[in-house]
């Protein structure tokens, strides 16, 4: 059951502060102050968000105000709109993104989640590139070196980067804990939420560290997919890179009416 916000009854002395520019319209603050609240995790994946009225009498802000900020949550993913029941703050699911670039298939050619493997965990002196994408100024960051595996054997070597303040609690807890998919973990374990990815995919000849990892062959190439994970105030909480073997890379694309 979804966990409902206290709404209009709740007793506010003052309006709460908006976030952003002060010259920035009142809707943009609005949606930057909801977008905060749910990446700090005031209002979590699941939850129902107080009544457009409701957060109008808080904010002390006219409701068409209000119903434009959801409205850009919505549209940028943020919440959901259920008919009837109110606004609710989404639950993305990138579960399975990486079939959409490696086939996976089994005996019968169904589709199926490699087994995941932490090879490693640790701080690391941060990489240049690491922190542009990140916008990092520390110098220290946890990396993360996980294999997917089909039959005992691994098909997809992953080097994940993240911030020490936001993912600290992940270089001491057992990977039983950290389980199979990271975003749960990352939302479970440290309070962390991915809502969006941005990904980069590149072919390359085989690394020689690659190529002992994958059962790979020098000169056999390799396909790569950076990406970049950002929490609900856009902000990138996590860079990875992804490498496969070249023959096995595909790329499927849904696309709804409209787009």
């Amino acid at each position: 059951m979804a966990r409902q916000i206290l709404g209009a009854d709740t007793v506010m002395h003052a309006a709460p502060p908006l976030e952003g520019d002060v010259h920035l319209p009142l809707y943009r603050r609005l949606y930057e102050t909801f977008a905060r609240r749910i990446a700090a995790g005031d209002w979590k994946p699941g939850d129902g968000l107080p009544a457009e009225t409701g957060l109008a009498k808080i904010y002390r802000i006219a409701p068409g105000t209000v119903r434009r900020a959801l409205d850009d949550l919505a549209l940028n993913g943020l919440v959901e709109r259920r008919h009837g029941l109110g606004t609710f703050v989404r639950r993305p699911n990138f579960d399975n993104a990486m079939l959409r670039f490696f086939r996976f298939r089994d005996k019968d050619g169904n589709a199926f989640l490699p087994e995941s493997r932490i090879v490693s965990r640790k701080l690391v002196s941060t990489p240049p590139k690491v922190a542009r994408q990140l916008g990092l100024t520390d110098p220290l960051v946890i990396k993360m070196v996980r294999h997917r595996l089909w039959d005992g054997v691994p098909r997809l070597v992953e080097d994940i980067f993240l911030p020490q303040d936001r993912f600290k609690p992940l270089l001491s807890v057992s990977e039983e804990m950290i389980g199979p998919l990271l975003y749960p973990a990352y939302e479970q374990l440290c309070g962390q939420v991915v809502f969006a990815i941005e990904e980069d995919i590149s072919i390359a000849d085989v690394t020689v560290d690659d190529a002992a990892d994958l059962g790979l062959q020098t000169g056999d190439l390799t396909v790569s997919v950076e990406r970049i994970a950002r929490n609900a105030t856009a902000t990138p909480i996590e860079w990875r890179i992804s490498r496969g073997e070249a023959r096995r890379f595909r790329y499927q694309l849904t696309s709804g009416q409209g787009d």
